[in-house]
């Protein structure tokens, strides 16, 4: 299914974060704490999560890297381009 209420690529829709260079929005830092805490529910229960971990770790440094308040979404640009260029 189509999500046609938002999208991570600037210039595609109006009135999306990224449309306002990722301000707005879920802030990164906000994702950082969720996996964070879906991580440790996680650990609680004995179940190892790889992906939750590697999502944890990708938004802890692009919160360490000064994108903490910019939305979640904003990840797109660092693995469209293969760099971080938020």
């Amino acid at each position: 299914m189509l999500d046609d209420k938002y999208n991570p690529v600037p210039g595609v829709m109006e009135g999306v974060p990224s449309s306002r260079d990722y301000n707005g929005g879920f802030a990164s830092k906000l994702m950082a704490k969720d996996l964070n805490l879906a991580a440790a529910s996680a650990e609680e229960v004995g179940h190892k999560s790889a992906l939750i971990s590697k999502a944890h770790e990708i938004y802890k440094k692009m919160c360490e890297d000064g994108h903490e308040t910019k939305d979640f979404s904003c990840v797109f640009r660092h693995f469209y381009n293969g760099k971080d260029e938020v």
